[in-house]
């Protein structure tokens, strides 16, 4: 495998290079932030917090999938399109697995509300879902066998899972200030409507949207390309033998 810093560098380029990455990540970001702020047990009472949850998880699952297809697409020279049933397959998985991690997380806080357990919890967790969901997108496997394998990679390769824990902290963190950065810009300036004129103010948050769509992008290349380099995807056994077998050929014929 390559080193970090390679990955890294490869992940900037990349994203640099796909502005629609920024979208799709931008997409994700926020409905990440969503699902995390209406599944608070103190807000699931309600059926308004069930229609947003509903509508995250219909941004996310698509978000993800497009976005992660891209990235490999890109890393592994495929341009091949997958058929809108499979991709419309990935979408219900990545929505299953989120939703059960969600249940995981929560169901505790109900009985032992303690921040650190749940912070702890919740890392585990959302790794553990976020392996699934790559060896689902990028490796075609079904839902079961993709938690058995996300659960697997604890103990095989301890640091890709912590690695994949780390960057979907990160990405939550990064989405959550930016609905609150967002937020708290827009009271303001509701506040003193001198400065919803200006253009200075729209075109900072402008830039910081793009900034931090731009952050998630790079996040989403990095985890990507890391775990299809850890994994070494193997060629198509049929295409392999195909290749020996001409090989031989030619040296026969020489």
């Amino acid at each position: 495998m390559r080193s970090l810093r390679k990955i890294f560098y490869e992940s900037f380029l990349s994203t640099s290079r796909f502005p629609r990455w920024w979208i799709l990540a931008l997409a994700q970001g926020t409905s990440l932030y969503l699902l995390g702020e209406f599944s608070q047990p103190r807000r699931l009472a309600g059926s308004f917090s069930v229609f947003w949850i509903i509508l995250s998880l219909c941004v996310m699952a698509p978000a993800t999938a497009w976005l992660w297809l891209s990235i490999s697409s890109l890393k592994i020279k495929n341009s091949s399109q997958i058929s809108q049933k499979k991709f419309v397959g990935y979408c219900i998985a990545i929505a299953a697995i989120v939703v059960c991690s969600l249940a995981v997380i929560i169901a505790p806080k109900f009985f032992y509300p303690d921040w650190l357990f749940s912070a702890l919890l919740s890392s585990i967790v959302s790794g553990t879902s976020t392996l699934a969901i790559l060896y689902v997108v990028l490796c075609t496997q079904p839902l079961s066998k993709a938690i058995i394998l996300a659960i697997d990679t604890w103990n095989k390769k301890l640091s890709l899972a912590a690695l994949a824990a780390f960057i979907l902290l990160l990405a939550h963190g990064v989405s959550f200030a930016l609905v609150h950065t967002v937020l708290k810009s827009l009271k303001t300036m509701q506040g003193f409507s001198v400065f919803s004129h200006s253009a200075t103010i729209w075109l900072l948050l402008l830039v910081l949207l793009f900034f931090i769509a731009f952050i998630g992008a790079f996040l989403n290349s990095f985890l990507v390309i890391l775990f299809l380099e850890i994994i070494g995807r193997k060629k198509d056994p049929e295409a392999e033998k195909k290749a020996i077998l001409s090989l031989k050929m030619s040296e026969a014929s020489q």
